[in-house]
């Protein structure tokens, strides 16, 4: 599988030669070659520049260039061939069109970009006949640079390029940075020779008209034309089993994230909103609340087995700036015993001064006065990193 790139190798940064002592040029043949190797991975690609003595593209280089793959074809006719053209005229030469035909004849995938006059017309060699003619699109929408005459798909045309170079200065070190914003059927057409070379590596008994005969079936829609924009994976899917198993498998896989966002969402909205009801019962009927409470501790004592959860809603109920709801708590834990301290031991880094009073001494003295092994192992190592465990710590003491 062979691709072929006939290509000019001018600058494209030439508003911006002064930044090119920093940093790297980008050529237009660099940033063609780079989306189809990507987008297609050919076994080998092979670049012909024709570009004449002043930078623009020299029409006998160009000839040369469709001659020597050509002869290439002869040379190998069981190869694959794909061959990218992102350049044109409106004026094309007997020469160029006998050469196209040829190699259209003998194999090869001719792609060609259609043009970025926003014509009607499409350049030579896209307009010809048996050469797939590729404009640019976004979002379902033909870019308003594009020609679209003749046009047998679209791609996108954009191209972003970033790039960093660390540079010494009197501060060290300093990182400069460039982003490169480019856009051009130029750009689209590269796209679509490399799906090509993907899909006749997936399956080189493909002809030209099976092949454009799948990118259009597969293809996006673009607003106001029978011809859509590429879709690579369903294009791929079309003639590959482990594509199109992909294919099906990708929908599955975003309804999947799409179910855990909800649920996330959700559970976030639970931890917000479930507090708020019980918080406006507390603020609006204060004495009603400390009575559920109190309620609850009765509930509580009058079962022998206390279970986790309700030592857990006990240390809850440690709240100093309510006495009575306080100190029923604070009885009934003490009964619990050793049983309550491991949960005290996890409650107690997690509340510092509050509205309540001083949630953590009260625990802290909960833990000394149970005592107990689990305790003591707690004590001795608030001792070791905050003094005397016999005494709450200074930042905890009551206001």
């Amino acid at each position: 599988m062979t691709a072929f790139v006939v290509d000019s190798s001018a600058s494209m940064m030439d508003q911006e030669r002064d930044i090119l002592r920093l940093f790297d040029d980008v050529t237009h043949s660099q940033i063609v070659t780079t989306i189809l190797r990507e987008w297609g991975g050919p076994d080998r690609l092979h670049l012909h520049r024709v570009d004449g003595p002043q930078g623009a593209v020299d029409r006998d280089r160009y000839l040369e260039a469709l001659g020597q793959i050509q002869e290439y074809l002869q040379e190998e006719p069981t190869d694959r061939v794909v061959i990218n053209i992102s350049l044109g005229s409106y004026a094309p030469v007997l020469t160029e069109k006998q050469l196209i035909e040829d190699l259209v004849q003998q194999g090869a995938i001719v792609v060609a970009a259609a043009g970025n006059h926003g014509a009607e017309k499409c350049v030579y060699p896209a307009a010809l006949e048996g050469v797939i003619c590729v404009g640019a699109s976004e979002d379902g929408v033909r870019r308003d640079y594009s020609n679209y005459g003749d046009i047998d798909v679209f791609a996108d045309g954009s191209y972003h390029l970033v790039q960093r170079r660390a540079v010494p200065s009197d501060a060290g070190i300093e990182t400069h940075k460039r982003t490169v914003k480019l856009n051009g059927t130029s750009f689209a057409a590269p796209r679509v020779a490399g799906l090509v070379v993907k899909m006749l590596r997936l399956k080189p008994s493909l002809g030209k008209r099976q092949i454009q005969e799948i990118l259009q079936t597969t293809s996006d829609d673009v607003l106001d034309f029978e011809q859509g924009c590429i879709n690579r994976l369903d294009a791929l899917a079309a003639i590959s089993g482990k594509h199109a198993a992909l294919r099906k498998v990708e929908p599955a896989v975003l309804v999947f994230i799409e179910v855990v966002c909800i649920v996330i969402l959700i559970c976030i909205g639970l931890l917000i909103a479930v507090p708020i009801p019980e918080f406006l019962f507390r603020v609006l009927f204060p004495s009603r609340w400390i009575a559920v409470k109190m309620a609850r501790i009765d509930k509580i004592m009058a079962n022998d087995a206390r279970r986790p959860r309700d030592i857990r809603y006990l240390i809850d109920c440690l709240r100093p700036g309510y006495n009575q709801l306080h100190d029923k708590a604070y009885r009934v834990l003490l009964c619990a015993g050793e049983p309550a301290v491991k949960h005290l031991v996890r409650a107690y880094p997690y509340k510092t001064h509050d509205e309540f009073g001083d949630f953590k001494t009260c625990v802290y003295d909960l833990i000394r006065q149970i005592g107990g092994p689990e305790a003591d192992a707690f004590l001795r190592s608030e001792h070791t990193c905050h003094g005397n465990p016999n005494e709450p710590r200074r930042e905890f003491e009551g206001a």
